[in-house]
């Protein structure tokens, strides 16, 4: 059994996130919340998030898992309205999510979850890690778009910087010490990494209401992205394999 009432702007915020990766997602439902471990079809990135049952207005949850079409949820959304209170049930008999805004009410089919992938999070920990406005990664993405198709992120003990680099243009975003909320870098002098710059721009815009985000960095490491989401009362992390350079 499953049933919550949650703003639209909550569940839109998590339909964002998740979507970046996958169009079918299982929901881990508990008493405590709901949780979701979500992988790309290439295995480049993976998304973890975990979201408390105070996030919702009202939530009841026994221990289950639902299996969902993403695309459905965006159907549902595009019905509601800024301010809605969306009412979710599920009883696991009839194998459907029923969603009810106001007078509306849409039975949901649902997707077996047993079909789909449940990945092993890895231990990931880079040595270097940076907090970072939001919204300047998202100017220097907006920068790098038109220039490449990768970018390098870099992390020294003075600065954080992000460079993208075409055959004939390159786009550099350098915040000093002084402009991030954190910085820390164990051993060595500086540390980067290559990445898909597809994955990079998706997944820091799908990010909307966290006013900073937290880089773990390496060289040539996995990026590990952590970040607030649902007024603080969820948190979520990607990973995202590195490109790597060959000599």
């Amino acid at each position: 059994m499953f049933k919550a009432k949650v703003k639209m702007e909550v569940l839109r915020e998590l339909v964002e996130v998740i979507s970046t990766l996958v169009s079918e997602v299982k929901l881990g439902i508990s008493k405590d919340g709901v949780d979701v471990k979500a992988v790309d079809p290439s295995h480049v990135a993976m998304l973890v998030l975990k979201v408390n049952r105070s996030a919702f207005e009202e939530f009841t949850g026994d221990s289950t898992e639902i299996g969902l079409d993403i695309e459905k949820l965006k159907e549902v959304l595009r019905l509601s309205k800024p301010g809605d209170v969306l009412d979710l049930q599920y009883d696991g008999g009839k194998s459907r999510l029923v969603v009810s805004i106001g007078k509306l009410t849409r039975h949901m089919g649902v997707v077996d979850p047993a079909g789909i992938t449940d990945p092993k999070v890895p231990n990931v920990s880079p040595p270097g890690a940076v907090e970072v406005r939001t919204e300047e990664l998202r100017q220097g993405i907006r920068g790098s778009e038109s220039v490449s198709d990768h970018v390098t992120l870099e992390l020294t003990a003075e600065e954080f910087s992000m460079h993208s680099e075409g055959d004939t243009d390159r786009v550099d975003l350098t915040i000093p010490k002084e402009g991030l909320t954190q910085l820390e870098l164990k051993g060595g002098d500086s540390v980067k990494s290559m990445y898909p710059l597809d994955f990079f721009s998706n997944m820091i815009k799908s990010i909307t209401s966290a006013e900073t985000v937290k880089l773990h960095v390496g060289n040539e490491y996995p990026l590990k992205i952590e970040f607030k989401l649902a007024g603080g009362k969820g948190e979520g992390s990607f990973l995202l394999a590195p490109r790597v350079e060959e000599d």
